[in-house]
């Protein structure tokens, strides 16, 4: 096993970097399409067929279209991104990284070289499957992230065909939605990524509380049934 461990530390390590790479271009690929106006352009008047009916609302009510776009954009991200996640293995190596932190500390504070030694040799395959999840996690979401880019990308159309320019937000109702920024970010931005993080993380919760309830349930049933024979 021990002569083993190298070449497998090899292909995970191998495997890592070609998911970075795959990662990198496909984000670079979304970022470019945002950027360059007339990507960008095109994909929002495609998209327009479809959207402006449906949650467009004809440029009537820009801000509940903005709200809209990132409740759907929040629920298309967090239900894969719960489903391809081992809770219980995160969980687990979330108390092992805890642990582990607290025992090198000691070690650093009592001088144990030998137990130093040891614990930096561990660092290595515990980093390395820590990024295995969080791969793991990440791979099914690279074709969503491009929807959601997609979505992002008819935004920027979407406010910039607007027949006006003031509108109301909840906080200030004569707003210049063209020009208008949260510190460095237009206000339109703001609200579609603060709409899209609070229902991701709403949603995920939800999702989370109703899973591990059935689970406990469900093991409940079993001991109780185990218990009975």
């Amino acid at each position: 096993m021990t002569e083993q461990y190298p070449k497998e530390q090899q292909e995970a390590m191998k495997k890592m970097m070609t998911f970075q790479m795959i990662y990198m271009v496909v984000m670079l690929g979304s970022l470019f399409l945002v950027i360059t106006p007339s990507s960008r352009d095109a994909v929002g008047r495609l998209l327009n067929f479809a959207l402006i009916p449906s949650i467009g609302f004809g440029y009537r009510y820009p801000v509940l279209t903005i709200i809209l776009t990132g409740v759907i954009i929040g629920i298309i991200l967090s239900i894969p991104r719960y489903f391809f996640t081992d809770w219980v293995k995160m969980g687990k190596m979330q108390n092992t990284m805890k642990a582990f932190n607290d025992a090198i500390r000691e070690a650093y504070r009592e001088r144990d070289m030998k137990k130093i030694n040891k614990l930096n040799s561990m660092r290595m395959q515990m980093s390395m499957d820590q990024y295995q999840l969080s791969m793991n996690t990440m791979k099914p979401l690279m074709v969503i992230s491009v929807v959601t880019i997609l979505f992002y990308a008819w935004l920027f159309v979407f406010v910039g065909n607007l027949p006006y320019n003031y509108v109301a937000f909840p906080w200030d109702y004569n707003i210049n939605i063209t020009t208008a920024h949260f510190w460095i970010m237009p206000y339109w931005i703001f609200m579609y990524f603060l709409t899209e993080l609070v229902v991701s993380y709403f949603v995920t919760m939800v999702m989370k509380y109703i899973d591990f309830s059935f689970k406990l349930r469900k093991l409940s049933r079993m001991s109780v049934s185990k218990a009975t024979d």
